[in-house]
């Protein structure tokens, strides 16, 4: 038996598709669907009834599923033990980030960082949403809030503020609000449906008419363009939207919210001495920039 095709078999039951897992493993949905067939026939076995409505596990997948999920961790942890063992200060690190980091803060630290590391490679992953660090889709992730899972490495290193801006242009045409009640009146720039679930951002959302949520986005940098080409208000980081000369923020004190900024990795892998290193460069530079991240008063 392959045992790789049990992470298949893992991925599509996680995934509920073959396209899913095909994403997810960074493959082909034929690949994965091929494999699947595979594995069927070297247990001599089915593991899902296909229909319209997609696969479903069959009783005698459902039975190997957790012996195939365990042997999945089993897999994870010897790949994880092994890396920790590596002492070198050089090879590749995987980062995850927001994109109002990855993309607004993180790349002005590059220059010093390979001058300092220039043995040091890294892989940058700009998501919004968290990655799995248990199954090593990232060796460190910069996270806005403390994580729960167990056999994590957290540390806080700052905060990130948010205020709530406007174009010079937008505000010149509808008028700089001066309180609560005048949001109503006001176009809105929005984020995507997984972030809207924070509260804060549900609550900031309710001040807006419905109707006037004009735009959404999962891109920090997209709502920043379009709030900075007048197309409504939005929700942005302070530390870069306050540098845009385009925008102007309002209702400074009444609309001021922040999250902690986490840094992440595996318990095992914090003993590798090149994922510390970026680890610790990463936690040094956050906290320098404390202050900015924090938030300067409104323009």
């Amino acid at each position: 038996m392959d045992w790789s095709a049990l992470k298949d078999f893992v991925a599509v039951v996680e995934t509920g598709s073959l396209s899913g897992a095909a994403r997810h493993l960074k493959t082909s949905q034929p690949t994965v669907g091929r494999r699947i067939e595979q594995l069927e026939q070297q247990l001599d076995t089915i593991l899902f009834n296909r229909s319209a409505q997609g696969l479903v596990l069959t009783e005698t997948g459902e039975q190997i599923l957790e012996n195939a999920r365990r042997m999945e961790e089993e897999s994870l942890a010897i790949e994880r033990m092994a890396r920790g063992a590596n002492q070198q200060i050089e090879g590749t690190v995987r980062i995850s980030l927001t994109e109002c980091l990855g993309v607004h803060w993180l790349s002005d630290k590059l220059p010093e960082f390979h001058t300092r590391f220039p043995t040091l490679r890294l892989e940058v992953n700009v998501n919004n949403c968290n990655v799995n660090l248990l199954k090593r889709e990232a060796d460190i992730a910069v996270r806005m809030a403390r994580p729960k899972q167990p056999d994590l490495v957290t540390r806080r290193a700052g905060e990130l503020r948010f205020g709530l801006y406007g174009s010079h242009e937008y505000l010149k045409q509808h008028g700089k609000p001066t309180q609560f009640s005048h949001i109503r009146n006001h176009y809105h720039i929005g984020h995507d449906q997984e972030i809207t679930d924070y509260p804060v951002i549900r609550r900031f959302e309710r001040l807006f008419r419905t109707g006037h949520v004009v735009y959404r986005s999962n891109s920090h940098t997209g709502q920043l363009e379009a709030t900075a080409n007048g197309l409504g208000l939005g929700i942005l980081a302070c530390f870069y939207a306050d540098r845009d000369s385009r925008l102007y923020r309002v209702l400074t004190n009444e609309i001021d919210y922040s999250l902690d900024v986490w840094l992440v990795t595996h318990t095992e892998i914090a003993k590798n001495v090149r994922i510390r290193t970026v680890f610790d460069f990463l936690g040094e530079e956050l906290e320098k920039d404390n202050s900015s991240l924090a938030g300067k008063p409104g323009k």
